[in-house]
């Protein structure tokens, strides 16, 4: 045997074993690159079913957002807005992509209240907000409600209206008595003329009588009108302080004493400060008025939400539930010579200011009333939280709903 030949016989031997391996292993790869294109066939498939009804819906969204009649803002985090409606750009002109909202509404909108945004064309928009925490981001809506607010204003000023028709017999009650004294003390002036002592005496009853009626008149017309004013913004230190002295010469001449509670930090109010300050003097000359002695006045003041809630409460003999019921309704006064319209006009003017008049008492336990206002946003037009339902605790399991004008 050729030895060369025996040696090449057992070389070919491995080689034909690796190259048959290595054809099983381009086999079994070429299966699982199969399987693999099959895998992707498959869910190729499967997202593109899932992909069209998504495509659908979203073309259904975006359908619906240029349809509605509200605007739709989204904004990031920073406020910049990334898409909005068409009724947004109506509202606050076109190309709003990319421009910050805050921005644009300083730009198109007049001044802001509690929820409410008022355009400078005079249209009113109410806000609602939603954040989108997985984008990082906010939704807000803005609702055209300009006519239901006019309609509001109108149904106010008629309820008023049909108020004062049926105040038209209690005012001419209230007119006579005080108008008969005023004719009296007239008649006594010729006999008075030359006494000068009893003329000063008569001619300061003609004069308090005067200023009856004229008070009266004047309570009437503001409660008509609903405690309208001229807004501005102030602080609620500068009305602090103009409600002490106003009350300063009737605390020492009533012997009352006033506690203040002052909050750490001062607070922007929008709206009328005198007309304020009158409806809390009013609340506190009606306090001293009630209290025999030894006349105690409470006043503190929180904050809850977006709206400051003022409390004054007197240790006074306290009210019936029944009086609670009928106490803001005019010509109501269990006082003698009141007018009964002190207390419809001060929440009239609460009303007004987009807040609420509110009372609590108990029969020997002293009167608690509670003044609730809206800040004032400022430059915020956007409230700094989500859009809440006014909820003021008068008590532990008590509350009352007023400041949702």
């Amino acid at each position: 045997m050729n030895p060369s030949v025996a040696t090449t016989g057992h070389n070919e031997q491995p080689q034909r074993e690796s190259l048959e391996m290595a054809f099983d292993e381009f086999n079994r790869l070429s299966r699982q690159l199969q399987q693999s294109y099959e895998d992707l066939q498959q869910r190729t498939g499967e997202l593109n079913l899932n992909w069209l009804p998504q495509t659908a819906a979203g073309s259904r969204i975006e359908v619906l957002l240029a349809t509605l009649p509200a605007g739709v803002v989204v904004t990031n985090r920073s406020g910049v807005i990334l898409t909005a409606n068409r009724a947004a750009e109506q509202f606050f002109g076109a190309h709003l992509s990319g421009k910050n909202l805050q921005q644009v509404l300083q730009e198109c909108a007049s001044h802001s209240e509690a929820q409410d945004v008022f355009l400078h064309d005079g249209s009113v928009l109410s806000i609602s907000r939603k954040s989108l925490a997985e984008e990082d981001g906010e939704i807000i809506v803005f609702s055209d409600v300009s006519h239901n607010r006019r309609l509001q204003e109108m149904a106010g000023r008629q309820t008023r209206l049909a108020a004062m028709g049926q105040m038209a017999a209690g005012l001419a009650h209230q007119l006579r008595t005080p108008l008969a004294s005023a004719m009296l003390y007239v008649s006594q002036l010729e006999h008075a003329r030359h006494r000068p002592d009893l003329h000063f005496k008569v001619n300061d009853k003609i004069r308090s009588s005067l200023r009856y009626i004229e008070k009266l008149i004047n309570d009437m017309l503001l409660y008509a009108k609903g405690g309208e004013f001229s807004a501005t913004s102030y602080s609620l230190h500068h009305l602090l302080v103009s409600f002490q002295a106003r009350i300063e010469a009737r605390l020492l001449q009533t012997g009352t004493q006033l506690v203040l509670h002052k909050p750490e930090n001062d607070q922007i109010l929008r709206g009328s400060q005198d007309a304020l300050v009158s409806v809390l003097v009013n609340l506190a000359e009606n306090a001293m008025q009630v209290c025999e002695s030894g006349c105690v006045l409470e006043l503190s003041v929180r904050q809850q939400a977006e709206y400051l809630i003022i409390s004054l409460r007197d240790n006074g003999p306290g009210m019936s539930r029944d009086m609670q019921a009928h106490i803001f309704e005019p010509f109501y006064s269990q006082r003698k010579g009141g007018t009964g319209l002190g207390l419809a006009v001060a929440q009239a003017i609460a009303q007004a200011h987009h807040g609420d008049l509110l009372c609590k008492s108990e029969l020997g336990q002293g009167s608690t009333f509670f003044l609730c206002l809206p800040l004032d946003q400022g430059e915020q037009f956007i409230p700094s939280g989500p859009a809440v339902k006014m909820s003021v605790n008068l008590s532990s399991g008590v509350q009352h709903e007023p400041c949702s004008q």
